[in-house]
């Protein structure tokens, strides 16, 4: 050791007392030992990538804290468990080697020590410790003084523990087994001791970019440069001859458009925010669930991330924001609307991050070229970026038909070349209470949106004094898009480093924004409001007795327990009547004292709100809904059958609720679906088929209520289907129109039914619903000569009636009547059953007859 190593070792047991009081670690992941499946007998060595005294001394606090081996200084000879040891050394005035060796002698021998003693598990932690999480600016004379404070010298180390000491941030890397298979114990030490080394170098550079971000360019340079880039220039031409302006005109105008559009991103800012939100976070919320971050921090590491959460929130940006941050993730740069660019937020959210587009660039050719160059400006840095597909806020909880401008550019960008692979992460951000419940439920009875502005900002101090409960941010599976496109596009390398735009671009976007939605839907999380809604929305006055709705509720969770929809889905883990009592906390429903059992309902605003929270899980007990409305009018059915209606059926759910499951994994999901059912007692096995309980039995009230989730879908099939029956073989009707009359004759029956989904009249529904149609041969559709129906529409049209009650059949017949749209309707029913039905009798093997 040397005299000066000794002397501030010293200095720091005088000061031990001040430092920790001045110094506050924050660390990631939260548990490290759960996260990396940490053995208590393992020997494990941490690796930092400077030396630091400091660092040692904070790391030593952090493990003990979290009962890890206890950091300790390392001397010589083989390391013990619990050492520190450090790659780099710290700047010093007269000396340029930075790089130390002494490591490698440390790696080969514990190379050396677990050859000798393969029961020993030696793991090398690599710790990255960072004071403050400022990038530092490209040409800045104290950038390297002042931007990778870690490496800083003794002097510059103890002004940043004075001011940024309560900034410290630790985040521990995956381990380094020597014991596994990466490992070749065979090679001689040193070699692998070399090439550890150069692992270690390797992943803390890169993931002091995924911490920090690149460094930030000047705002000049940024202007100049996209300015001077060559698909700016060529229409900054371009304008200057067809509108006749001068170049320099052209030149301000797309000056004035990088500074409309570009963010401004300020540490400093981000980390005011943060304290802030923190506050903000604890005050409203009851926490913060955060799911799969694990593998978002693993691809931060060399790919360049595009973050696509589903929008359903003024403050889901902000919350990914703040959560990446806390996360040990530099925060993204976010594509936000222009609306939100007014006094002072908008200020505030460029320093943060946000970059500012336009609704529409249809026919500025500059705004587009200017647009486009920033943002592959922004993808070729490696700045992590971040947009919502949809354009907009959902306001019935089910996810939007994408927006595809966004992802054509990143493709586009993609094409011309950048440095990094891009990667999708889709993030599911889900609440068990809105923030801006009460405005979507006047714009869903059809007020006007209202326009984001400073004194509408002033209106939510009243809604920050309310109870939201929990907020769950779900990271879904990522798409790399290379993968994808090899999957879609085999010949898609063709179009690289090509100025023009792909003729295959449009198509394939939609292709991959929906699949993006998949992904999201994937990861939704299963929260009290949500099944509360889905449960009291099936009884027709939205309320129930409490008994049974818990019996519900524990049904609900068995099915996403016991058939998971998806791995990354996020199921809570409280019981049903934990999930009654939060929802009741949450002013989302209500309780009603009665002498024969407490009643528990929606009332007022909520009635309307509960479709919204329904239609977050919907997706996920859809298929189940449909095999239960199978035994609606039918008591026993065979599986060929049950077979049948979902195939026919499937493509118009998969399309309007973005389910995963292709049409070869449906048989294998209906099996899995129906092996649930029988083993709650929701569906019974005879010698043949598949049949009802007895209806006095609670199982038959589950498994009827269980229908009911899908049955407005399933009217509005019959809807469009029903205009499609009133044409004969020589009529046809163009797509516009079909798409309205579906939507008048959806309002008229809302509105004489007392339906409370405003999405059930929603046209977007109806021109996927079209589009399906289409897609599966049911239409014949010929731009010029309208839409003729085929026989296969027929053969459709009587199964949908035949899941659907007589009651819903007669509703549909006298509003298809009050609007003249089409002829009478035929009753084509197959093994009718009363709607009340008696318990049914058993035959000689066991099935129920009707």
């Amino acid at each position: 050791m040397s005299i000066i190593d000794s002397i501030s070792r010293f200095a720091l047991t005088l000061f031990r007392k001040p430092f920790h009081w001045l110094v506050k670690a924050h660390h990631v992941p939260k548990d490290p030992r759960q996260e990396f499946e940490l053995d208590k007998n393992d020997k494990l060595v941490y690796v930092l990538r400077t030396k630091s005294l400091s660092s040692i001394e904070i790391l030593k606090r952090q493990t003990k804290m979290l009962e890890m081996v206890e950091a300790r200084h390392f001397e010589s000879g083989l390391p013990k468990s619990g050492t520190c040891i450090f790659i780099n050394n710290r700047p010093k005035w007269f000396s340029n080697k930075r790089k130390l060796t002494g490591h490698k002698k440390s790696f080969a021998a514990m190379l050396e020590a677990q050859k000798n003693n393969p029961d020993v598990n030696y793991k090398i932690i690599p710790v990255s410790v960072f004071w403050g999480r400022n990038p530092g600016k490209e040409k800045s004379f104290l950038r390297y003084a002042m931007s990778n404070l870690e490496e800083t010298g003794r002097l510059g180390k103890l002004l940043i523990i004075l001011f940024l000491g309560r900034q410290c941030f630790i985040q521990y890397g995956k381990p380094i087994d020597l014991n596994s298979e990466q490992i070749n114990l065979g090679q001689e030490s040193d070699k692998t001791a070399h090439k550890l080394s150069r692992i270690l170098r390797i992943y803390f550079n890169r993931h002091w970019v995924a911490v920090m971000g690149p460094r930030k360019e000047n705002r000049r340079d940024l202007i100049s440069g996209i300015i001077a880039s060559d698909p700016v220039q060529k229409v900054i031409i371009e304008e200057a001859s067809r509108k006749n302006k001068t170049m320099a005109k052209v030149r301000s105008d797309a000056e004035k458009y990088i500074k409309e559009i570009a963010a401004n991103y300020n540490p400093r800012t981000v980390r005011f925010l943060s304290t802030s939100f923190t506050r903000l976070w604890n005050k409203i919320y009851s926490g913060i669930e955060v799911n799969n971050i694990k593998q978002v921090r693993e691809l931060a590491q060399n790919h360049e991330l595009i973050y696509v959460p589903c929008h359903r929130s003024h403050t889901d940006y902000l919350l990914l924001s703040y959560q990446l941050y806390h996360e040990g993730l530099v925060p993204p740069h976010i594509a936000a609307g222009i609306n939100l660019n007014f006094w002072p937020v908008g200020n505030i959210l460029r320093k943060g991050g946000a970059f500012f587009l336009r609704r529409t660039f249809k026919g500025n050719k500059l705004y587009t070229a200017v647009f486009n160059e920033y943002l592959y400006r922004l993808l070729n840095k490696g700045a992590p970026v971040e947009y919502f597909q949809e354009g907009g806020r959902s306001r019935t909880g089910r996810l939007l038909t994408p927006k595809t401008g966004m992802l054509g550019m990143t493709v586009q960008g993609m094409l011309r070349g950048i440095r990094k692979p891009i990667v999708f992460i889709p993030v599911y951000i889900g609440y068990e209470k809105m923030f801006e419940g009460k405005s979507y439920v006047g714009e869903l009875r059809g007020q006007a949106k209202k326009q984001e502005s400073f004194g509408q900002l002033l209106g939510v101090r009243k809604a920050l004094k309310r109870f939201y409960g929990k907020v769950y941010l779900n990271f879904g599976e990522p798409l790399k898009l290379t993968d994808y496109l090899d999957q879609q596009l085999p010949h898609w390398k063709e179009s690289l480093n090509i100025e023009q735009k792909p003729d295959w671009l449009n198509q394939q976007m939609i292709h991959l924004g929906d699949e993006i939605n998949r992904r999201i839907n994937a990861a939704v999380s299963i929260n009290s409001v949500c099944l509360v809604s889905m449960a009291l929305l099936g009884t027709p006055r939205q309320a129930m007795d409490k008994a049974e709705l818990i019996a519900q509720l524990d049904t609900l969770l068995a099915f996403a327990k016991d058939a998971p929809y998806s791995p990354y889905t996020n199921v809570s883990q409280q019981s049903g009547s934990e999930l009654v009592a939060t929802a009741i906390k949450l002013g989302m429903a209500y309780e009603t004292n009665d002498p024969a059992g407490n009643v528990i309902s929606i009332e007022g605003d909520e009635r309307v709100l509960s479709t919204y929270y329904s239609n977050n899980i919907l997706h996920l007990f859809a298929l189940p809904s449909l095999i239960a409305s199978l035994f609606q009018r039918h008591n026993h059915v065979p599986k060929a059958k049950i077979m049948d209606y979902i195939h026919a059926f499937y493509p118009f759910l998969k399309k309007e609720l973005y389910i995963h499951w292709t049409e070869a994994q449906l048989a294998e999901r209906v099996d899995t679906l129906l092996a649930t059912m029988l083993e709650h007692g929701l569906l019974n096995m005879g010698a043949k088929n598949y049949c009802v309980p007895h209806s006095d039995t609670p199982e038959w009230s589950r498994l009827m209520l269980l229908a009911e989730a899908i049955q407005p879908a399933l009217q509005r099939y019959a809807i469009s289907l029903t205009l499609l029956n009133s044409l004969d073989a020589t009529t046809s009707i163009k797509r516009v129109e079909l798409e309205q009359e579906s939507q008048k004759l959806a309002q008229r029956i809302s509105a004489l039914y007392g339906i409370n989904a405003p999405e059930f009249f929603d046209k977007n529904l109806f021109k996927n619903q079209v589009k399906v149609l289409k897609e599966e041969g049911y239409i014949n559709h010929q731009e010029g000569s309208g839409i003729r129906t085929t026989d296969k529409a027929q053969e459709l049209y009587r199964k949908i009636l035949n899941i659907l009650s007589i009651p819903v059949q007669q509703g549909l017949q006298l509003a298809a009547r009050s609007l003249k749209v089409t002829k009478p309707l035929e009753s084509k029913l197959s093994e009718p059953k009363s709607e009340n039905p008696k318990a049914p009798e058993q035959d000689q093997e066991g099935n129920p007859n009707s």
